[in-house]
């Protein structure tokens, strides 16, 4: 039972974009913050880049599409990254497609949405 709930929160966690590989943090070194960003010039950039077409206007997800984007504690950097750089099937949005600014208000927009609710077997 434990090894078919870890299989299904490591699934889980890769296709929601967390960064498994990042690196990790000590007590001597912090995650770099945010750049200060707004939630909703982020709002507006999430449907004109495409973002919404997978994930939901509101960053609700979708059973077909994209998973559900929230508050999940992903810092800054490694968000930027994933965006940048995709592993699974979303395309890359390079800074030319998506500025470093932009980026900024889509990490705002993001962290902005409201937590999704566990799972019952994952309580």
């Amino acid at each position: 039972m434990m090894k078919t709930l870890f299989v299904i929160v490591m699934c889980a966690a890769a296709l929601s974009g967390v960064a498994l590989s990042g690196p990790i943090l000590t007590a001597q070194s912090q995650p770099q913050p945010a750049p200060a960003g707004n939630v909703e010039k982020g709002r507006l950039g999430f449907v004109r880049v495409g973002c919404a077409q997978c994930h939901g206007r509101e960053a609700q997800g979708s059973p077909t599409s994209g998973p559900r984007l929230g508050p999940n504690g992903l810092p800054y950097p490694a968000f930027a990254r994933y965006v940048r750089a995709p592993r699974l099937q979303m395309p890359p949005y390079t800074e030319r497609i998506l500025p470093d600014a932009d980026l900024a208000d889509l990490y705002a927009f993001v962290q902005s949405r409201p937590k999704g609710a566990t799972p019952p077997a994952l309580q």
